[in-house]
């Protein structure tokens, strides 16, 4: 009788969705690379963003206490400047608590034409990402289909950077289009 030999079954990559915030902790999974809050737009926020041009992305390390004072300054006084500044650091909140860290590296731009267009993975532990205006991040879920995430959803994007993900990272572009879009990313520090 032939010994059988234990190899390591890894499960095929899957991403979650949900309109339930909880759906973030399912980015732990080691079968997942990508969880989603599909959460509604905040209209006011959105309006807000029409009137954000940065000639250059705002780029801070930002803690989720003292967020809204780092960046507030940059950003124009307008009607719904608070409520884009709350938002802000309630994702901060969420993600330094879900990845147990103090700083995070904080982009807040504003884009006329795709920053990554070609479908990529990125070398780096997990990132946040969230579209305030315009369309959102696309993604090639696990049939090979392109997914795109609605406007103002809450996307974590598991890297080859987590351990024991290096060869399953999401594979995910900016949208293929033209019109401007409001976005912020955050990476752990």
């Amino acid at each position: 009788m032939t010994a059988l030999a234990f190899t390591d079954f890894r499960l095929p990559s899957r991403q979650l969705r949900s309109d339930d915030a909880e759906v973030l902790t399912g980015i732990f999974a080691d079968d997942v690379n990508l969880a989603s809050w599909q959460r509604p737009q905040d209209a006011a926020i959105a309006e807000y963003c029409r009137s954000l041009r940065f000639t250059m992305p705002l780029k801070r390390i930002v803690s989720a206490d003292t967020v809204q004072h780092d960046i507030g300054f940059a950003l124009p006084d307008a009607p719904a400047k608070a409520a884009l500044l709350a938002d802000i650091a309630l994702l901060c909140q969420m993600f330094s608590c879900l990845m147990d860290c103090r700083q995070l590296g904080l982009r807040l731009e504003t884009l006329t034409k795709p920053m990554c267009p070609k479908f990529h993975t990125d070398h780096l532990v997990c990132r946040l990402v969230c579209t305030y205006m315009g369309p959102a991040t696309e993604w090639l879920d696990s049939t090979g289909s392109t997914v795109q995430a609605t406007p103002s959803a809450v996307t974590l994007l598991k890297g080859s950077g987590w351990e024991g993900n290096e060869q399953h990272a999401i594979v995910h572009r900016s949208p293929a289009s033209d019109l401007p879009r409001v976005l912020l990313t955050l990476d752990p520090m």
